[in-house]
């Protein structure tokens, strides 16, 4: 066996694990095991001496923790000195290793966990925890040489070291770790005293890093442009953003010339959300903006993003007469997600239609997540596939 699950209520009795690994080596249940799962609300109900049975020679990817709705969190038993005790018995040799536990903080979780990332060793590739780190564990995981993925839940250390994420390749931002985003992108820079150790810190994660999460409903402005422009081999960009509807005024306050400013700095770019388009269709972008995208991130897959359609007919039509980028080749992106962003031109479909054919020869459907796009772009859509 080489992945195991455990989760929900299970739990592993202390006497079929002895009998099943009686004949294994070193009393080991599966020794083979290179991936363990073990999540659940009663981890407790198995003893301790169980748990050692699956700690396999070969484990490489280990998570750990619970997993339950804060409305069912007055019936845990799960008891914070019985998870220290268990994390505590990880291997230090994890290529992966991710602990959810809580809602707890302090001692002794936080011990425990900080602990246990000190004791990480090069091998470690990605980790994951809510819990808050002590600054030493945060530096000593920011120095390990393979971290590929890590997730940000909190701000940045008081101090920095000097090699800092050196091969880092994924970054998932919470609203708590967004700081993480400006202090990243200013080091380095010369002349930059915003950080205290921007002059000295090495930054090759601006070089290694492909995939940007950013905290959900983070406004999409200049400021957070450009931080993002650090990075210069993105392959994918994600802010998730539906909170225009609630606010009563759309968060994306880029223009055309910010757009093609981003498109034209980070080139790799095959995937990029910035957000549902929202009914309120205020943006300032037009889809000029898409066609800055279309011939600038060719290898284009994916693509949320706002613009404005209230003269898109005129802007469409503009694009094709000026014959805009019409020596320059199209990406192949074959779906737009449009969100709840309005379509009304019934009478200039056809003219929609083409501008998009123009701008994404492959196109030929429009999308929302929740499935209520505006039914102008189900036209605009049939138009598309008609021409096919």
């Amino acid at each position: 066996m080489r992945k195991l699950c455990v989760g929900g209520t299970d739990c592993v009795s202390v006497h079929a694990c002895s009998s099943i690994s009686r004949n294994s080596p070193d009393g080991v249940l599966c020794p083979k095991l290179e991936w363990l799962e073990w999540v659940g609300i009663d981890l407790p109900s198995t003893p301790l001496c169980s748990f050692r049975l699956f700690l396999s020679p070969h484990l490489k990817r280990v998570s750990i923790g619970t997993c339950i709705p804060s409305a069912r969190m007055s019936v845990i038993r799960w008891d914070q000195n019985y998870a220290a005790q268990v994390i505590s018995r990880l291997p230090a040799s994890l290529e992966h290793l991710s602990l959810e536990f809580g809602p707890w903080e302090g001692d002794p979780i936080e011990s425990a966990i900080s602990s246990r990332v000190l004791r990480c060793g090069p091998l470690l590739r990605s980790f994951d925890s809510e819990t808050p780190l002590s600054d030493a564990a945060l530096q000593h995981l920011m120095q390990l040489p393979n971290l590929r993925s890590w997730v940000a839940y909190y701000g940045p250390p008081r101090t920095c070291p000097l090699v800092a994420f050196p091969s880092l390749e994924e970054l998932r931002l919470t609203p708590e770790g967004l700081p993480w985003l400006h202090l990243l992108a200013v080091c380095g820079d010369s002349g930059n005293d915003l950080a205290p150790t921007a002059t000295v810190m090495k930054t090759n994660y601006k070089e290694t890093l492909k995939l940007l999460h950013c905290p959900k409903n983070t406004p999409v402005d200049r400021t957070l442009l450009s931080s993002i422009l650090s990075f210069r081999n993105l392959v994918a960009l994600r802010v998730k953003n539906d909170c225009c509807k609630i606010k009563g005024t759309c968060t994306f306050g880029l223009t055309d010339d910010d757009v093609e400013n981003l498109a034209i700095a980070l080139p790799s770019l095959t995937e990029v959300e910035f957000g549902k388009g929202c009914h309120l269709n205020s943006c300032r972008t037009t889809v000029a903006s898409l066609l800055s995208i279309s011939t600038n991130w060719l290898g284009l897959t994916l693509l949320e993003i706002h613009f404005n359609t209230r003269t898109i007919a005129k802007d469409m039509r503009r694009l094709l007469d000026g014959g805009f980028g019409s020596d320059k080749p199209r990406c192949g992106l074959e779906r737009l997600w449009v969100g709840h962003l309005p379509l009304r031109a019934r009478k200039e479909i056809g003219v929609v239609a083409m501008g998009f054919a123009d701008i994404f020869p492959c196109l030929k459907d429009f999308a929302s997540w929740d499935g209520r796009c505006s039914p102008g772009w189900w036209r605009v859509a049939s138009e598309l596939r008609a021409r096919d």
